[in-house]
C-alpha cells in the first residue's frame, strides 16, 4: 500500500477529521481573502501605521540636536609637489616604457603608483580622476576600442586624449583645463 492510499484510508476511517481539516482550510482561505480584499480599509486595522503619510512641503524641519556645521571654513590643502598634469605626463612615460608583450616580472606598478602618483594631494587626485573618467568614456565609445580595448589604436586613444593639452580633447575640455 502506498502512502497516498494510506492517507485516503485514514480519512475514510476518521470522517470527522476529514471534514474538520477541510473546514479549517476553507475558513483560513475565507479569512485571508477577506483581509486581502479589505486591506485598504484603514478602520479595519486601527493600529496600522502603513500607508502614505502627508508631509507639508512648506514646513521647515527644526534641528533638535545642534545647528548645522559650517564646512566651508576648512583650510585648503597644502600645495602638492606634483600636479595633475605632471602625474599624467609621468604615467604616459611609464606606459610607453612597458614592453609588448609584457613579461610577468616587469614592475610597471612602481612606475605608475610610486613614481607618478605618490606625491599628489587629494585635490589633484580628483582632477586626475575626473579627466581619466571622461577620457575612458570617450575612448570606450570610439571604434578603435569597440572590440574589447586591447588594440594598439585603443591604447593610443587613451594616451593621446589624456596627454592632450593644446588643444585639449573636445569632449573633455573642462576636465583637461582643471588638470593643469
Amino acid at each position: 500500500m502506498t502512502a497516498a492510499g494510506m492517507v485516503q484510508e485514514m480519512t475514510r476511517a476518521h470522517p470527522p477529521l476529514h471534514l474538520s481539516v477541510r473546514a479549517l482550510a476553507w475558513a483560513a482561505a475565507a479569512a485571508l481573502a477577506g483581509a486581502a480584499c479589505n486591506s485598504d480599509d484603514r478602520e479595519q486595522f486601527p493600529g496600522s501605521t502603513s500607508g502614505t503619510t502627508e508631509i507639508d512641503p512648506t514646513e521647515v524641519p527644526t534641528f533638535t540636536t545642534a545647528e548645522p556645521m559650517d564646512t566651508t571654513s576648512e583650510p585648503p590643502p597644502p600645495p602638492s609637489p606634483k600636479t595633475c598634469r605632471s602625474a599624467i605626463f609621468c604615467a604616459v612615460q611609464c606606459a610607453i616604457k612597458i614592453p609588448n608583450p609584457t613579461p610577468p616580472e616587469f614592475d610597471w606598478q612602481s612606475c605608475f603608483f610610486t613614481d607618478c602618483l605618490d606625491e599628489i594631494n587629494y585635490v589633484e587626485w580628483l582632477k586626475l580622476f575626473d579627466l581619466t573618467e571622461c577620457v575612458v568614456g570617450v575612448c570606450s565609445a570610439s571604434p578603435a576600442c569597440m572590440d574589447g580595448g586591447d588594440s594598439d589604436d585603443c591604447n593610443a586613444c587613451y594616451l593621446q586624449k589624456l596627454s592632450a593639452t593644446n588643444p585639449p580633447t573636445p569632449e573633455c575640455v573642462d576636465q583637461a583645463n582643471a588638470c593643469k
